[in-house]
């Protein structure tokens, strides 16, 4: 089955997301280079990695009609991460909510203001429940699935890697 047309979230006051430009893959590649940003990642381990990851995540949209935004900073214009939806390798069956911050943008409500945005979105795609996979000790990615209204689905461990499954009805 085809995917539906790619689209976007209305962007929020504060960000603008949007599809992924060429010039967000230095800062992409820095984010993901910052150790306490990727701390309950998989690591990247080079700039190979980081722009094979931003290739993914805005070639989903043409996938699947969704996919992982660019954030940009309305009043700057600096990228500052990325959010959105896509299916994971783990739970293909699930559509996963997931971000991803510079520390530059860390403790302002980004993550969780454009999650909000994804999720009023993911209302209109007919989609059951949303999941986001959270490393157990990731207390501020914790945080914001409970902003978003997001309760303990379950717990498990997939390639050596504990994680929480946090769940949310649509």
């Amino acid at each position: 089955m085809a995917a539906a047309p790619a689209a976007l979230p209305p962007s929020t006051p504060r960000l603008l997301l949007r599809r992924w430009t060429a010039g967000d893959r230095e800062p992409f590649a820095a984010m993901n280079a910052d150790p306490e940003v990727v701390r309950y990642v998989p690591a990247i381990p080079d700039r190979a990695s980081s722009d094979r990851l931003a290739d993914y995540a805005d070639g989903c949209f043409d996938r699947l009609g969704f996919g992982l935004s660019a954030l940009e900073r309305r009043d700057t214009g600096e990228f500052v991460g990325f959010t959105g939806l896509h299916r994971m390798r783990w739970y293909p069956e699930d559509v996963e909510i997931g971000w991803r911050l510079a520390r530059s943008a860390w403790g302002r409500g980004f993550a969780t203001e454009a999650a909000r945005a994804w999720v009023e979105h993911a209302r209109g795609l007919d989609l059951p429940r949303l999941i986001s996979v959270v490393d157990p000790g990731n207390a501020a990615s914790l945080a914001v699935t409970g902003r978003l209204g997001m309760t303990e689905g379950w717990r498990a461990e997939r390639e050596g890697r504990p994680h929480v499954v946090m769940v949310l009805d649509l």
